[in-house]
């Protein structure tokens, strides 16, 4: 019968709509997001998005870059997709951004930068401060090389914070930013795996990146998320 299908069922490649309309409702609750559920793409956990992400972006030559200390399986995830993975030095005993070095890091083959706030391992929340400034060097460094520097946005820890900190939603301060996000942290449920990549409309050729990265996940067979 159709509550047996709806149960037992494959949802649609990109994941069920009722899930992804429901998360577009909620960002945009919370964050003015204007974000439609045909931007978002439901996987298993943060990783899948993550890595087919990473798929989307490795165009030739690409160099992806990640802020020490990191999650490290980063490394593998970039490098399997085919792109260079670079290290940008911490910013110790802070743990923001060390902005001089990324500055030397940025070059012509940057596509992206890795952003995990709350971090993984550190525990430090990127300040607003912090990230204009980020998003000042970013733009910079793409109107200079011609082509847009993406942030790709880890967040399994959004809701996790302490002490007033506040996680600020980073597409309002840099528009070409990619969520990839998991709730197996934030409602410990970590064998309950979901999560999904959200391409939002600000985005430089946000359709494109979003189809570029929903086919690497069909390749890899992560899609129809139960």
């Amino acid at each position: 019968d159709t509550d047996s299908l709806q149960i037992h069922g494959y949802t649609s490649a990109v994941g069920d709509l009722q899930t992804r309309a429901a998360i577009a409702k909620d960002l945009n609750a919370r964050f003015n997001a204007q974000v439609q559920p045909e931007e978002l793409f439901i996987g298993c956990g943060a990783a899948p998005e993550l890595v087919a992400v990473f798929q989307a972006l490795a165009v030739k030559d690409a160099e992806i870059l990640a802020i020490a200390p990191y999650f490290p399986e980063y490394k593998p995830f970039v490098e399997s997709a085919g792109a260079t993975f670079r290290v940008v030095s911490a910013d110790i005993p802070h743990f923001q951004i060390n902005f001089e070095a990324l500055s030397e890091k940025i070059n012509s083959n940057t596509v992206a930068l890795i952003v995990n706030s709350p971090n993984n391992p550190s525990g430090t929340v990127y300040t607003e401060e912090t990230l204009r400034k980020l998003a000042d060097i970013l733009g910079e460094k793409s109107r200079k090389f011609g082509h847009p520097i993406y942030i790709v946005s880890d967040e399994p820890y959004r809701e996790l914070t302490y002490d007033g900190a506040y996680v600020h939603y980073i597409p309002e301060i840099y528009p070409n930013t990619i969520i990839c996000y998991s709730y197996s942290k934030v409602f410990s449920l970590p064998g309950e795996r979901i999560g999904y990549f959200c391409v939002p409309p600000c985005c430089t050729d946000g359709k494109k990146l979003f189809a570029a990265a929903a086919g690497a996940a069909r390749i890899m067979g992560h899609v129809c998320a139960p």
